[in-house]
């Protein structure tokens, strides 16, 4: 995901009659965040990058081998161009056993959960305010960060869906025998 200076706007409360203003950059400044999510803990492993490219990615990788280090690690991965790069091929065939990478299909961010997750982040953190310096974006998104990561109670928005909790099966879904 990217974080901007130019602020995310979002809905928001304003008095009746007073139309909210929230200011922009002259110029517009931005992060790269990859990032992953241990399903079962909540703990979030990210990097932060000045660009999308096989070069962040890779030291993205480089962050989980050494979170997990000594574990599998299944990885949900888009088809962005940086997932793809000959060094990025290269590097996940290397590191098969450590790591399995699921490639979702093209145009279905809904299908990976960390989606949800960058969503939040964006409409609590970062939406509806001007940052003054990219350096107070970047704290104040690790800030978000750390409010989260770990606690997988508060993170209801990526697990507490109907497509993620297995339901009881139903009397006339079962079959006798």
């Amino acid at each position: 995901m990217e974080i901007h200076r130019h602020p995310t706007l979002t809905r928001m409360w304003a008095p009746v009659g007073q139309q909210p203003e929230v200011p922009a950059p002259g110029k517009n400044e931005k992060k790269v965040v990859y990032g992953g999510v241990d399903y079962k803990t909540g703990q979030l492993t990210y990097t932060l990058a000045d660009s999308k490219c096989g070069v962040s990615f890779l030291a993205f990788l480089m962050a989980l081998l050494l979170a997990y280090s000594g574990k599998k690690i299944r990885l949900v991965c888009d088809n962005g161009r940086f997932h793809t790069t000959k060094a990025v091929q290269a590097f996940l065939e290397e590191h098969r056993e450590q790591i399995e990478v699921y490639w979702l299909p093209p145009y279905c961010p809904s299908l990976n959960l960390i989606e949800r997750l960058w969503g939040h982040l964006k409409r609590t953190v970062v939406a509806n305010v001007l940052y003054i310096t990219l350096d107070d974006l970047v704290a104040a998104f690790r800030k978000g960060v750390r409010r989260l990561t770990g606690n997988r109670e508060c993170m209801g928005f990526m697990f507490d869906h109907d497509d993620f909790i297995p339901r009881p099966l139903r009397k006339q879904d079962r079959i006798a025998a």
